[in-house]
């Protein structure tokens, strides 16, 4: 089995060593003075960053052990999307001219998502137009949200409208959540500081969030007025599948819109797994969206999963939901050449 794997990260270390002046400081959440976990943690866990910030030996080697076809690369953690647009608008256009040269060393084997300035939502529509049209790329990725404004907002709006045009997909990915939400919800005097830092991350807040951005795209009618805009989202959905049918009893009975929240979802929104290899989560997504809105995904290189290459099979899939969540639907989305 081959597959297209759509959560694949990639850096450019030019673009970062620009970005770098202004990028904000690190939040320290270092509030215990005995309690040294997270430092421990930092100290026990550095990594290789050559994996990320390179498309050569390693990256296509563990495409080929794990039947990878192509990798769709989108920037990382480090993504210049939400600097001030002065800084945004060149440093994103420098990344999208980066990484369609990086997809063109191995053009069979990489596509590309594009890096927006969303702090100036004309330019970014303008730059997605640049990265589709002439760059070749399939997409934007879009980290989050942007000085604390929810891509719900009105101000938005173009960026919306030109992916529909444009007939591309968004891939949106989680980001860290602002320090007072973190200090609500995920610290407590129970846990060590490492906890609460990755319960407000990967955890679970991350995806917390993530999914409660969605959920607003929905409510504000977005998709009224984009019936052809389609959303992507890793980590099985962002915990939205598993509340669709409350959604549509509860808020669903307080809003306007045309379709109901669930079916909406089902018809605007695909996920992958970002490598999280769960049978149940794998079960819950094909019950509530179906297999033609299943996609793959790794989250490569910040994970390397084992069983990538088996998953679908040991869980009792047919030969047809296979092939399509593998690589078929990726390819018919983003319309790439098999």
């Amino acid at each position: 089995m081959k597959f297209i794997t759509l959560e694949e990260h990639w850096e450019s270390e030019r673009v970062n060593a620009a970005a770098k002046p202004y990028l904000p400081a690190p939040v320290n959440p270092h509030k215990n003075p005995a309690d040294h976990s997270i430092a421990e943690f930092v100290a026990k866990s550095k990594k290789d960053n050559t994996e990320l910030t390179s498309v050569g030996t390693k990256r296509l080697a563990f495409m080929d052990a794990n039947h990878i076809q192509r990798q769709i690369l989108g920037y990382g953690d480090n993504s210049p999307q939400n600097l001030d647009p002065k800084v945004a608008i060149p440093l994103t256009q420098m990344a999208n001219d980066d990484s369609a040269a990086a997809i063109a060393t191995q053009p069979d084997r990489f596509g590309g998502w594009a890096v927006l300035p969303v702090g100036d939502p004309q330019a970014a529509a303008t730059e997605l137009e640049r990265a589709v049209t002439q760059k070749g790329l399939q997409g934007a990725m879009i980290h989050g949200c942007y000085a604390g404004r929810f891509f719900d907002d009105p101000f938005y709006e173009s960026i919306f409208a030109k992916a529909e045009q444009l007939d591309v997909p968004l891939y949106f990915h989680p980001a860290i959540v602002p320090s007072a939400i973190s200090e609500y919800y995920y610290q407590g005097d129970s846990w060590s500081e490492l906890t609460a830092f990755t319960f407000a991350g990967a955890g679970w807040g991350w995806h917390e969030d993530l999914g409660v951005q969605m959920i607003r795209l929905i409510l504000s009618g977005l998709f009224d007025r984009h019936p052809n805009l389609h959303i992507i989202t890793g980590h099985w959905g962002e915990m939205v599948p598993n509340f669709l049918e409350r959604l549509d009893q509860t808020v669903g009975l307080t809003v306007n819109l045309q379709r109901s929240i669930s079916q909406t979802y089902r018809d605007n929104f695909y996920i992958t797994p970002s490598g999280m290899f769960f049978p149940a989560q794998l079960q819950l997504a094909l019950t509530e969206v179906g297999s033609y809105h299943l996609m793959y995904s790794v989250d490569y290189p910040y994970n390397h999963p084992t069983g990538a290459t088996t998953f679908l099979a040991d869980a009792g899939l047919s030969a047809s939901d296979q092939e399509k969540i593998a690589y078929g639907n990726a390819a018919k989305l983003l319309r790439l050449a098999q």
